[in-house]
């Protein structure tokens, strides 16, 4: 068989019902190989070694079943899909279905009904018998999976494994076909791990002049991570790429829209682009991380990884020569700047020739499990290859010593039935060893690459030498008066591209122009001019209007001081996923004994599944209940799409709920632009939604109406949700006693009211389709930048970046840190733990809003705290006249001042009900002393000897007040357009 043909027929080697009834599972997957195209005697061929690697790398070397009497049948319903990341020390979150499939046999038709079979019309349409098999083999991939959750959502959450159900079968699929890939003319399986990382990224990105600038950066990173997956995976396929998950990403759809999507059909002849329904904001909305992981074949690794290399450096060469084009035909290149045409254009090749920098490293696996066991060699103790090393040891030791001998499933060992079993025949189980190798190894490459210098040595002066104003790095190649002064006269969309007077370097003016350089080129056919894709200024993001204005109004030069827009601050949200380094090394991952089946017969007197096996009181093998899962292809798969889940189907609607603009959602990291009285709640939404939280749809619902009460409208594609009553929602399944949510694993209900050819969140009952996040045991932290809509945008960027990792090390990760950068200049920094740590910040705006508190609450309370403050002038410090005293109460006494303040600034709506007054009083109370808690100070009694010292606990506090009272102060009140006061 040739590549594709024998990748599909390891794709198609498991039916995805298989889990319903493992005896006739082959039957199904003859008749899936039929329908793909396979003849008679083909069949049933495919690599077994591929399967039994994939096998052993996904699930542990489990016991065989009879021997061991251990049974596990899944029904979804009893025996439920268990989430992948579990819950921590808790037992991990189940997703059960409403109701079990009838029989095999119905499962098995209702995923052969929407197998796509392509057309001959189609199939004629490509020129060779290989580029008809690579098609067939890429729409099996990318809709086979989707096309049978839109027909029953319940085959999109089936298991590989019902034993450990925390991964499903089109993952197992998946892994297999990309290690078939990897057979060797010997029948011998050899991968390699090829790991691709693009930079710079943070610098690039907030070097931002506006938010089409900001939004534009961040792009253009990810169509060049997509032109670099699109030529790998033509090589050898989209499944080889195990992080980011690639299915359902909208620019890698759009990578192979031409060469691929537009001339399949499946079914009725529509073409396949048709039916994947993406939008032009989803197009254009940047969703890829800058680095990806790929399995690969050894003999070809070095060469795929150049391959790579090369095709995003002359990806980005295209761009650049565009953009220059371009700004050529435009005459900006002859319009009388300071620069010599010649002699820029040739720096401004040179900046493009040495700006991105694309890190490689490909890693061979081992020959054997013992070769990977001792990679650690040399490595330290507490590394994550060694971490790694103990858990795949201690689950040689289970079943080679621990699991009784007449136990042991002899295919899991050398020799087979004939042989000793006592020692694994396969390398699978050690994916983490060789993972953290590789990545030590490109940390390695990354850290001591070479690189062009920017200049031979020297300064050199003169208006031609000026360097880049938004980076201060690269020398300029455009801007100044000249180009300002000929985009104002030939207009035309330039002239909010230069509305200043920067110079810009290469870089920055690629990033600048590319969107309409390159984008609208007939190839992509996308169009990001204002009028089709509107970027918002500042001051539109400030007023809650994300949508009606855009960058190019020059309404942020305003200089009208009597406007009461002046008084209008946005801000920029940076989340970030908290130790996802060590969730994708596998150091994070969940405990075996909440990953394994666990249920009872219908009559609820019989206890079955691998945890009853292992729970056996003569069982030595129970020791490994107290390990943690070893990392696996199909869980690295499905932590990747968790991932994908939550930027693609998640990002976008909350942030546009808070009415903001989303910049960037690639997997665990997303930018947003958003007003500053929305930004924290938004933050508490977008963490919600990345732990599948059951009270995200009632938080968002609550959200969604306090805003539509202001007057200001929700995007088209939410308004009949919001009367609805939520608009993202846990998972919910009907059950005989109620309706029940599941954490971590969420629905869209934003087309319930389609039609069933517009669905793409429901299946064809209308029944929403679940998917999964990264769940209640991942954490996220947040970096928030508040600044007045005149704030030169790259500072705030910058602040919002540095607070997000102010989160993250002073604060502990699982916090949001805030920035608050005022026009006088004074900036404010605090920053609080999710949660109850947050909760003062929402009692003290909600008590504002609604006016049950003074608008003076606030600042009275600040005037109180700060007297108790020692840091001050250095003068002062060195005339030592304060100091601080290691046994200040400085919980005793912020509860007498916030008791005091209370009594004092009551609002016109305070309760005058003393019942009603007395419970409004209690949560407030309660909600400093759970803020004071997440500082980890006790609220009855000081802690001196804790690490937040009196001084951060008061500056925490003045922090937040600060930042209440502002918001509030800048913020419209249900029914006005304007905000409260100056």
């Amino acid at each position: 068989m040739n590549l594709w043909k024998r990748k599909l027929a390891a794709f198609l080697h498991d039916p995805p019902s298989k889990c319903l009834d493992i005896r006739t599972h082959g039957e199904r997957s003859h008749l899936a190989f039929r329908q793909a195209g396979f003849t008679d005697s083909e069949i049933g061929e495919y690599t077994t070694l591929a399967d039994h690697t994939a096998a052993a790398a996904d699930r542990l070397p489990f016991p065989s079943s009879r021997p061991a009497a251990l049974r596990s049948a899944f029904d979804g319903v009893r025996n439920a899909f268990i989430h992948p990341l579990g819950k921590g020390a808790e037992p991990s979150s189940r997703l059960p279905f409403h109701k079990e499939f009838p029989s095999a046999e119905a499962g098995a038709e209702a995923e052969s009904s929407v197998q796509p079979i392509l057309t001959t019309s189609s199939l004629a349409r490509f020129g060779n018998e290989e580029l008809q098999w690579r098609a067939r083999y890429f729409a099996h991939w990318r809709r086979w999976p989707d096309a049978a959750a839109e027909r029953d959502y319940r085959l999109r959450v089936l298991p590989a494994d019902t034993r450990i159900p925390d991964h499903t079968i089109w993952n197992h699929m998946q892994v297999v076909s990309a290690l078939a890939g990897c057979e060797t003319p010997d029948g011998s399986i050899a991968p390699a791990f090829l790991k691709v990382q693009l930079g710079p990224v943070q610098e690039f990105i907030a070097a931002a002049r506006s938010t089409r600038d900001l939004w534009s950066g961040s792009y253009l990173l990810s169509w060049l991570m997509a032109a670099g997956l699109k030529v790998l995976s033509a090589d050898v396929g989209p499944d080889a790429v195990v992080f980011p998950s690639l299915r359902g990403q909208p620019l890698f759809d759009l990578h192979w829209r031409a060469e691929l999507w537009n001339q399949v059909e499946i079914g009725t002849g529509r073409p396949v682009w048709d039916s994947l329904q993406w939008s032009q904001d989803d197009l254009l909305t940047p969703n890829l991380p800058n680095v990806f992981l790929a399995v690969v074949p050894a003999s070809r690794s070095r060469e795929l990884g150049r391959k790579v290399q090369d095709a995003i450096q002359a990806e980005w060469k295209r761009i650049a020569a565009a953009v220059w084009e371009e700004c050529d035909r435009a005459k900006f290149t002859s319009c009388g700047a300071p620069f010599d045409s010649n002699t820029t254009h040739a720096r401004f090749d040179s900046q493009v020739d040495r700006f991105l920098s694309v890190s490689w490293q490909a890693t061979d696996w081992p020959d054997s499990l013992e070769d990977t066991l001792a990679l650690v060699s040399g490595f330290a103790t507490g590394m994550p290859i060694q971490e790694a090393h103990d858990r795949v040891k201690a689950i040689v030791h289970m079943v080679t010593v621990d699991i009784p001998h007449e136990h042991r499933d002899p295919r899991f060992y050398k020799g087979g039935d004939q042989g000793p079993r006592t020692q694994l025949n396969n390398i699978g189980l050690g994916w983490s060893v060789f993972l953290a190798f590789n990545s030590w190894a490109l940390d390695a490459t990354r850290n001591t690459r070479s690189f062009d210098a920017a200049a031979a040595g020297g300064w050199l002066n003169g208006t031609e030498h000026n360097k880049d104003s938004l980076t201060g790095r690269d020398e300029a190649v455009a801007g100044g008066e000249a180009w300002r002064t000929h985009a104002a006269e030939i207009r035309d969309g330039w002239a909010s591209l230069f509305k200043h007077e920067d110079w810009l370097s290469a870089p920055t003016l690629i990033k600048r122009v590319w969107h309409r350089a390159y984008l609208p080129k007939p190839q992509w056919n996308l169009n990001s001019e204002a009028h089709q894709h509107r970027m918002p200024n500042t001051r539109g993001l400030a007023s809650h209007d994300p949508f009606a204005k855009d960058d190019d109004h020059n309404s942020a030069e305003s200089d009208d001081t009597n406007n009461p827009d002046e008084s209008r601050y946005f801000a920029v949200l940076a989340f970030d996923g908290d130790e996802i380094g060590r969730w994708v090394s596998g150091q994070k991952t969940p405990f075996i004994r909440h990953q394994l089946s666990d249920y009872c017969d219908h009559g609820g007197t019989e206890r079955h599944g691998a945890l009853a096996y292992f729970e056996r009181a003569d069982n030595p093998a129970k020791a490994i209940l107290q390990h943690r899962r070893p990392l696996s292809p199909a869980y690295h798969l499905q932590f990747s799409e968790a991932l994908a889940n939550f930027a693609l189907h998640c990002a976008r609607p909350i942030v546009e709920v808070f009415d903001g603009r989303l910049i960037y959602s690639g997997g665990d990291d997303v930018m947003a632009l958003l007003p500053a009285d929305s930004a924290l709640a938004c933050a508490t939404a977008l963490r919600m939604a990345f732990q599948g939280s059951p009270e995200l749809g009632p938080y968002l619902q609550t959200q969604a109406g306090r805003w539509a009460k202001a007057g200001n409208p929700m995007p088209s594609v939410f308004q009949e949700l919001a009367a609805a009553g939520t608009l993202l929602g846990v998972a919910q399944t009907p059950r005989p006693e109620g309706t029940q949510s599941h954490p971590g694993f969420l629905c869209r209900l934003d087309d319930s009211q389609a039609t069933p050819d517009e669905r793409r969140h429901a299946d064809s009952q209308g029944v929403p389709i679940p998917f999964v996040v990264p769940g209640p045991a991942a954490e996220a932290s947040v970096g928030v930048a508040i600044a007045h809509f005149k704030a030169p945008l790259q500072d705030v960027v910058r602040a919002a970046q540095a607070a997000e990792k102010r989160a993250k090390r002073q604060l502990g990760r699982a916090a949001v840190a805030v920035t608050l950068m005022k026009r006088s200049g004074e900036i404010v920094e605090w920053g609080a733990k999710w949660g109850a740590g947050l909760n003062l910040y929402h009692q003290l705006a909600q008590g504002l809003a609604t006016e049950q508190l003074s608008a003076k609450f606030p600042h009275r309370f600040t005037e109180l705290l700060q007297a108790y403050l020692t840091e001050a002038t250095p003068l002062l410090e060195e005339r030592h006249a304060i100091a601080a005293t290691d046994s200040f109460p400085v919980a005793d006494v912020i509860h007498e001042e916030f008791t005091h303040c209370l009594s004092r600034q009551h609002g016109p709506n305070y309760p005058s009900n003393p019942d009603q007054a007395k419970a409004l009083l209690a949560d407030l109370r309660s909600a400093l002393n759970d803020h004071l808690a997440s500082l980890g100070l006790p609220a009855d009694r000081p802690d001196p000897g804790h690490t937040h010292t009196p001084e951060r606990v008061l500056r925490s506090l003045l922090g937040l007040c600060q930042t209440v009272a502002f918001a509030h102060r800048t913020s419209a009140t249900p029914g006005e357009t304007q905000p409260k006061g100056n």
